[in-house]
């Protein structure tokens, strides 16, 4: 499902050079939940980006889902992150002005859904995740926990094959962390949903079958 072959990404700037990724080679089957562990600064979301399309790599290929990405035109490219990838970060990223199945339908919206349509998707996605109760609820009132099972629904409203989490967990105390996590899981188990979980909490990674070491922007086998 993921193939990254010989990635490496670099930063250049004020007269700086920055390797935040060294030759990286990943390989990760279609179904697989895949924790991404190491320090603030390894390389973790520039990996997640890269596989999201959100930034191609200096050099090497990254291959999403049958698509080298590097070969996608800028069209298939925007049309690949809607449609082939959904994203989970630390800061729930939602917006306050719109309600709880508001944010979920916004990428069915974008994607040309009709309004109902993308509606009643967007509320099965919060039963899915177990907001449905606060569909019309506005972001200022929910928990942490809750505004992040928001955002889980709202990266799975397209019904994306792969699903990356960037320190999902990060910003939310242990029962509302845990809770998220066995959230993923079970969409992993139950939907075949391929994750990869950026994280540098060892109780997270658990929840995966496979766990990657980064470090210095290159993979190891240990922490």
């Amino acid at each position: 499902m993921i193939r990254l072959v010989q990635v490496s990404k670099i930063y250049d700037g004020a007269g700086t050079r920055v390797t935040a990724l060294a030759n990286v080679l990943l390989e990760i089957v279609r179904g697989e939940f895949v924790a991404l562990m190491g320090p603030s600064g390894c390389g973790k979301s520039t990996l997640l980006h890269l596989i999201a399309g959100v930034d191609l790599p200096t050099t090497g290929e990254v291959w999403v889902d049958g698509q080298g990405l590097s070969r996608l035109s800028d069209r298939a490219l925007s049309q690949f992150r809607r449609d082939r990838v959904g994203i989970v970060y630390q800061f729930y990223n939602l917006l306050p002005t719109m309600s709880a199945w508001e944010n979920v339908a916004l990428p069915a919206l974008l994607a040309g859904v009709p309004v109902r349509v993308a509606r009643e998707r967007a509320e099965e996605r919060l039963r899915l995740v177990g907001m449905l109760h606060r569909k019309d609820h506005w972001p200022h009132e929910l928990s942490g926990g809750e505004m992040q099972r928001v955002a889980i629904g709202r990266a799975l409203v397209n019904e994306p094959p792969v699903l990356l989490a960037d320190e999902p967990t990060g910003n939310l105390d242990s029962k509302a962390g845990r809770e998220v996590l066995e959230l993923l899981a079970r969409m992993n188990a139950e939907r075949g949903v391929t994750i990869l979980l950026a994280t540098h909490s060892q109780e997270a990674a658990a929840f995966a079958h496979r766990t990657i070491h980064l470090r210095d922007g290159t993979i190891s086998a240990a922490p």
